[in-house]
């Protein structure tokens, strides 16, 4: 986002506030409850939307040196190994040994080695995922080519601070997929100098895209957040912007906001007067606060259940040490406790939705004019999942 955006987005907030209005859509949109609860619907996500296109899976920041690496679990089980190498590139492999497929290291283990070691027969791999030793392999395995035995590896590429992979193995991450002012949002936000204070993994009893739907409109604030979000925003106003496929960036602004119509615009500060929300769908959200941004990964596990890892990353240690302050730790400990006590607001709506629409007792939802990211969102994923009334009427 550079400076020119800043100015636009912030004037765009105030005529809005002018006008007591929000960014609408020309009308409202109802949809039936099966593409949250119906496992033929999920099936087919997990085809045209797990499958076929670049995933965001975390940050840089989360495997900043070499040798770090981050466990994770994809769709259907699917486990991956994130590891920055000595060359500094990211690589993604298969948690999986290549003899027995045991797992190299824990689901949700995160850290920093050299090698990673089978824990079954201690085959050993190096940050590249080649094999690079197996105990008495040249007697048991000779007619075996320890050059072919390195750890599956899945194209990834990382992009303004952000690591993609494409779960099909025969495909490529385009070197253009973030669009210029996604990267460009980033930078304004620093995420490639960020660093992880904490994370956090729990399942939610709920469709993931109940728990995305909640990020994206501010509708709900006076109410669900009324005594955390709602004292310090402009109740239901936002606006936002997309460049292709789900990257999306939303504008939340916060009552400081309208101070900015008595200061000069040098004065603007994006970052103190609103919240920044990126949603790089189906996996990750980005919510950016003045002094801390929430990686939200949501991982789909089944039409009813989705597992929520909160990563929170913040700004090195201001003097320059390798630890934080007392001070900044307490405040990264108080946004940590505090970005998840909101979450959990949503969260808990989001496993009582679930359990109506799974009840059947209301087969259909709508979308309000002034929900329009949540029109957009579901206009996307209709052409991502290549809708018609065909196909309605089949996962029906």
């Amino acid at each position: 986002m550079d400076r020119q955006t800043e100015i636009r987005l912030i004037k765009q907030a105030l005529e809005l506030k002018a006008r007591g209005e929000t960014q609408c859509h020309e009308s409202t949109q109802t949809h039936a409850t099966d593409r949250y609860i119906s496992a033929a619907w999920f099936e087919r996500e997990n085809d045209m939307l797990f499958q076929r296109q670049p995933i965001a899976l975390a940050a840089g920041a989360e495997i900043p040196n070499p040798g770090d690496y981050l466990s994770l679990e994809w769709v259907k089980g699917v486990p991956l190994l994130l590891v920055r190498g000595e060359d500094q590139q990211v690589r993604v492999f298969a948690n999986a040994c290549r003899h027995r497929n045991a797992r190299l290291v824990a689901t949700g283990e995160s850290g920093c080695r050299k090698r990673f070691v089978c824990p079954y027969h201690a085959w050993t791999y190096d940050t590249r995922g080649n094999l690079a030793g197996a105990p008495d392999f040249e007697r048991g395995f000779a007619d075996l080519d320890k050059q072919k035995l390195g750890l599956v590896e899945f194209h990834c590429r990382e992009l303004g601070g952000i690591v993609f992979f494409h779960p099909d193995r025969n495909a490529e991450v385009p070197e253009d997929l973030l669009a210029p002012e996604m990267a460009s949002g980033f930078d304004y936000l620093k995420l490639a100098t960020q660093r992880v204070y904490k994370r956090r993994s729990y399942v939610i009893k709920a469709n993931w895209k109940i728990l995305l739907e909640g990020g994206i409109e501010a509708y709900h604030f006076n109410v669900a957040h009324k005594n955390t979000l709602a004292p310090f925003f402009l109740g239901n106003i936002s606006t936002w912007e997309s460049w292709g496929d789900l990257q999306m960036r939303m504008i939340l602004p916060k009552k400081p906001m309208l101070e900015a119509a008595e200061l000069p615009e040098q004065a603007w500060d994006m970052r103190k007067m609103a919240n920044i929300i990126f949603t790089l769908t189906p996996a990750v959200l980005l919510l950016a606060q003045p002094d801390n941004i929430s990686l939200i990964r949501m991982v789909p596990l089944s039409p009813g259940e989705t597992r929520i890892e909160e990563v929170l990353l913040v700004d090195p240690p201001q003097s320059g040490a390798e630890q934080w302050s007392e001070q900044e730790l307490t405040i990264h400990e108080t946004n940590h406790n505090l970005v998840h006590k909101i979450l959990m607001e949503d969260w808990v709506l989001g496993e009582t939705i679930q359990a109506n629409m799974a009840s059947g007792v209301v087969d259909e939802i709508h979308f309000g004019r002034f929900e329009s990211a949540l029109t957009w969102f579901h206009e996307q994923y209709a052409g991502l999942m290549a809708l018609d009334d065909g196909v309605i009427a089949r996962l029906a």
